[in-house]
C-alpha cells in the first residue's frame, strides 16, 4: 500500500520534478505535491497547506535553496528540506547544510534519496512527539500550578468563614433572647454551614 506523502518541488525544470515523482512513487510513496520556482510561489504554498518535506534543486534562474531554507527559518517551521541538484560545488553544499537543509543529494546518484526522505519523516515525527509531551507536561504543569492556587484560595476562604462563624456565635450569645437580629445571625450561620460543610 503506498504511503502518503505531501511533497513540495522547488524545481524550475518541469522534466525533472516529473522524474523525482516517479521515484517517489516507485518507492512506494503515493505524493501529493507542488512544484514551485519562485520565493514568492513557496511562500505561498506553505502558507497554504502542510508539507511532510521539501526537495529543492540547488539554485534556479530565481530562486535558490538558501532562499527556501531561510523562508521556513524565519517563520519557524519544521519541515524537512532535501537539496537534490545536477551541480553543487562542495562548499555550496556546506553551506546549505549550514543553513538548515536536511541532507544534499546529486541527481545523477539519487539511490540515497529514498532512505534519506524515510530517516527525515522519521525524526521529523519523533520531533513532533517530543513537541506533543512538552506541551502536554507544560499544560500538566499549569494545571497544578492552578489546583495550587485554588487550594490556597479555598483555604483563605475557609479561614475567613471560620471567623464569621465564629462571630456569629458571638454575637448570638451577647443579643438578648426575642431580639429580631439573632434570627438573622442564625440565618447567615446556617447558610454558611450548609454550603461549607468543613467550615
Amino acid at each position: 500500500m503506498p504511503k502518503p506523502l505531501r511533497v513540495l518541488i522547488i524545481e524550475d525544470s518541469e522534466k525533472d520534478a516529473a522524474l523525482l515523482l516517479r521515484q517517489l512513487r516507485n518507492g512506494g510513496y503515493d505524493p501529493s505535491s507542488e512544484r514551485v520556482d519562485t520565493l514568492e510561489a513557496m511562500l505561498s504554498a506553505i502558507s497554504n497547506r502542510a508539507w511532510d518535506i521539501l526537495i529543492s534543486d540547488h539554485s534556479m534562474p530565481h530562486f535558490s535553496a538558501i532562499h527556501a531554507l531561510e523562508a521556513i527559518k524565519d517563520r519557524n517551521l519544521d519541515i524537512p528540506v532535501i537539496i537534490l541538484s545536477g551541480t553543487i560545488e562542495e562548499e555550496k553544499a556546506v553551506e546549505a547544510m549550514r543553513a538548515g537543509a536536511s541532507d544534499y543529494i546529486m541527481k545523477g546518484n539519487t539511490a540515497r534519496l529514498l532512505p534519506a526522505i524515510e530517516r527525515e519523516l522519521r525524526e521529523a515525527g519523533a520531533r513532533r512527539k517530543a513537541r506533543q509531551v512538552e506541551e502536554q507536561f507544560r499544560q500538566a504543569q499549569k494545571m497544578e500550578a492552578i489546583g495550587r492556587l485554588a487550594g490556597g484560595v479555598a483555604h483563605d476562604f475557609n479561614n475567613l468563614l471560620t471567623a464569621i462563624l465564629g462571630n456569629c456565635t458571638f454575637l448570638l450569645e451577647g443579643i438578648k433572647n426575642g431580639n429580631p437580629d439573632a434570627k438573622d445571625v442564625e440565618d447567615i450561620k446556617t447558610i454558611l454551614r450548609g454550603k461549607f460543610t468543613n467550615a
